[in-house]
């Protein structure tokens, strides 16, 4: 006779984790989140700023930095200084893509129509990646969906920033992948150290990273190299960017979609795909390691 289902979840593997990680402006939103949130609030031309801001890269700024020291130093912010606050309330302004606040439900609802999901305890957990501020994305509306954000962070005093905390580019973004594959996720928390494949929280299989841009390139390049699965994202009202061509046909990515996160979009098919994949690979894998805990324990070699 058959074996009767129990419906009890095994528990005894414990890579059973997907980790979505997401860049923000470009990816999740249509528009860099200063422009929907501290240029309206302060009245600045988003043109002028961004050519202020690049006669800073040419003077030899990094590009973060460079941005990061004028909504300090610049006459606007001199005169009317951030507060953490400020930007907190100013979070709700954000604008997303279509589809990206139910996307994270959509996400788990789909991953709990596979059996091999409440066999193994397989869980997605959500995080971000971005060089933009994170005094606005963790008030934002769907803040609460991320086990983590990374972003740029100031100190501040009672007048306002003081310093750079955090600051977050284009390479440097790797070093948060390592994180979360380790599951070092503090940033006193030392990364460097030599971890066994078996003793990561997240295998860089059971990522997948979804970004829309050239400044991902590094971000896609180690999570493909380490066996994950990257896609690209493009702006769903103009035509194909060449530099989303450019990434596939440099074999940045796997795939690449209009930003669209409603349920019946392209990309939300190719994310369902992806995750079927990895759930596939974790039941396997699984499997095969609890046939090899069976030989050990009776005896074998």
């Amino acid at each position: 006779m058959p074996r009767k289902k129990t419906g009890k979840k095994n528990t005894s593997y414990h890579h059973n984790v997907i980790g979505m990680v997401y860049d923000f402006d470009g990816t999740l939103s249509p528009n860099n989140m200063q422009e929907d949130t501290i240029f309206r609030a302060w009245g600045i031309h988003k043109k002028d700023f961004w050519a202020k801001s690049d006669a800073l890269v040419k003077r030899g700024y990094e590009r973060t930095l460079a941005y990061l020291s004028l909504l300090m130093h610049d006459e606007a912010f001199q005169k009317k200084p951030l507060t953490r606050e400020a930007l907190h309330r100013l979070a709700r302004h954000i604008e997303y893509y279509p589809g990206v606040p139910g996307f994270f439900a959509a996400v788990d609802r789909y991953l709990k129509s596979l059996p091999q999901v409440r066999e193994w305890g397989i869980r997605v957990e959500h995080y971000i990646i971005s060089s933009g501020m994170k005094e606005i994305l963790e008030n934002a509306g769907i803040a609460k969906r991320f086990k983590r954000i990374y972003a740029c962070e100031y100190e501040y005093d009672a007048k306002g920033p003081v310093f750079p905390k955090l600051v977050i580019n284009d390479t440097n973004k790797t070093q948060f992948l390592f994180r979360i594959n380790k599951g070092r996720l503090e940033m006193n928390e030392d990364i460097n150290d030599h971890m066994p494949e078996e003793n990561r929280r997240i295998p860089f299989s059971n990522m997948i990273y979804i970004g829309d841009s050239i400044t991902d390139i590094p971000s896609m390049t180690v999570t493909n190299r380490y066996g994950g699965h990257a896609i690209a994202v493009f702006d769903p009202r103009i035509p194909i960017p060449e530099k989303v061509k450019r990434l596939v046909i440099d074999g940045r990515v796997s795939h690449f979609a209009p930003a669209d996160f409603r349920s019946a979009s392209l990309l939300m098919k190719i994310v369902r795909r992806t995750l079927s994949k990895i759930v596939h690979s974790i039941a396997y894998n699984a499997s095969s390691a609890m046939s090899h805990a069976w030989v050990a324990r009776h005896g074998g070699v």
